[in-house]
């Protein structure tokens, strides 16, 4: 009898232990959560919607999205766009000598978000600047390559967007630098 009570404690207190893990941010869930921009600092409005739209996204996937501009909502601030060339390569420039010209543009947006309660009320789960990059060939001519700019930066503002959303709800997330 005494061995059938000590199999029970111990079946019973390992059933009553967690691993330890626990959400970043120490939330149970994430409450329904609505999503705004709060400003944004780049000149391309669809960039800045395509990030929203991100965010939204993966709100909705986890379930956490509400509609319309009400509290407690995230807030989201576009900050900058980056750009870098990618792929230099030595071409022949004038006077016979070689320059340097990108094969690639490596575009991004840095943005941030937070979620706000009340009105006035303190940010909380501040992500910090967030980054997102996609890299695009360089077009022979100009039409070309505005439309791959375009493109690029919305597929950087979407995928943005997932990130942010991702790291206000406390999910891990890799580093894009």
């Amino acid at each position: 009898m005494k061995l059938l009570g000590l199999v029970l404690s111990v079946s019973l207190s390992l059933s009553l232990s967690s691993c330890g893990y626990q959400p970043v941010h120490g939330g149970a869930s994430t409450p329904h959560l609505s999503v705004v921009l709060s400003e944004s600092k780049v000149p391309d409005a669809v960039a800045s919607d395509e990030v929203l739209a991100g965010v939204r996204e993966e709100f909705a996937r986890a379930g956490a999205l509400s509609s319309g501009t009400a509290y407690p909502r995230c807030e989201v601030e576009i900050l900058r766009v980056d750009e870098a060339a990618e792929g230099i390569a030595a071409t022949p420039g004038g006077g016979g000598q070689r320059v340097p010209e990108a094969r690639a543009t490596r575009v991004g947006l840095v943005a941030r978000a937070w979620v706000q309660k009340a009105p006035g009320a303190e940010r909380e789960r501040d992500t910090g600047d967030v980054r997102a990059f996609e890299t695009v060939a360089m077009a022979g001519d100009a039409r070309g390559a505005t439309f791959r700019h375009s493109d690029a930066l919305r597929a950087a503002g979407r995928r943005l967007g997932r990130r942010l959303a991702s790291r206000i709800m406390g999910l891990p997330s890799a580093n894009e630098d």
